[in-house]
C-alpha cells in the first residue's frame, strides 16, 4: 500500500461501484484497499480486474480497519443513510453516490453525524458538468 495516499474502500460491487474503483486507482492520491459487497462472489469478480485490490463483506469488519481511510458508498439508496452514519461515527471519511438519501430527515440526520464526526461526507453528483445542467442553471 502506498504512503500518503488517501485509502478508500468501494461498497458496492453493483452498477456504480466499478466506476468508483476505476477512478480511486486512476487518482494519483488515493488506492482501493478493499471492495465490500454482501455478494462477496460479485465483489471477489470486480477485485479480479483491479490487481491488489481485497475483498470484505462485513461492513462492521472493514469499519474497524486501521488502514481503511475513507468508504465510498455505491449501494441501493435505501442503505446510504445507516451506511454512511456508521462510517462517520467510525471515523471515516465518507462519499455517497446520489442520491443522498431516501428523505430530507434521513438527509439531515447525515449531514447532522458529519457535523460532529472526525470525518468528512460528501455526496457524488457526476452530472455536474454535463451541458444541459450548465444551460439549465444560467
Amino acid at each position: 500500500m502506498d504512503p500518503g495516499k488517501l485509502r478508500v474502500a468501494v461498497v458496492g460491487a453493483g452498477y456504480w461501484g466499478p466506476n468508483l474503483v476505476r477512478n480511486f486507482l486512476a487518482c494519483p492520491h488515493a488506492t482501493v484497499p478493499y471492495i465490500c459487497d454482501l455478494d462477496r462472489a460479485r465483489a471477489e469478480k470486480l477485485a479480479a480486474r483491479f490487481p491488489g485490490v481485497g475483498v470484505e463483506s462485513d461492513f462492521d469488519a472493514l469499519l474497524a480497519n486501521p488502514d481503511i481511510d475513507a468508504v465510498a458508498i455505491a449501494t441501493p439508496v435505501r442503505t446510504h443513510h445507516p451506511l454512511a452514519k456508521r462510517a462517520l461515527l467510525a471515523g471515516k471519511h465518507v462519499l455517497v453516490e446520489k442520491p443522498l438519501a431516501n428523505t430530507v430527515a434521513e438527509s439531515e440526520a447525515m449531514v447532522a453525524a458529519a457535523a460532529g464526526a472526525r470525518g468528512q461526507s460528501m455526496t457524488g453528483f457526476n452530472y455536474r458538468r454535463v451541458p444541459a445542467l450548465a444551460l439549465a442553471r444560467h
